[in-house]
């Protein structure tokens, strides 16, 4: 498995758009905002621990589909 801080921006961006979401949208799942989801993209910010755990959970429900 991966460790939390594989999450570069573009692996979040694909999960996203994996999940067929808008910034916003995704960004609801987490309680953060559409600008904080694009920070993340961007490399300007780094989600908190908890959040990349989602996002693994959320990676390994997509793979199962």
């Amino acid at each position: 498995p991966r460790t939390p801080s594989e999450w570069t921006p573009k692996r979040i961006q694909a999960l996203r758009q994996a999940l067929g979401e808008n910034t916003a949208t995704f960004g609801a799942r987490f309680s953060r905002s559409g600008r904080t989801v694009e920070h993340w993209e961007q490399g300007r910010r780094q989600p908190d621990g908890f959040i990349q755990r989602e996002f693994e959970r959320l990676e390994g429900a997509l793979k199962r589909r």
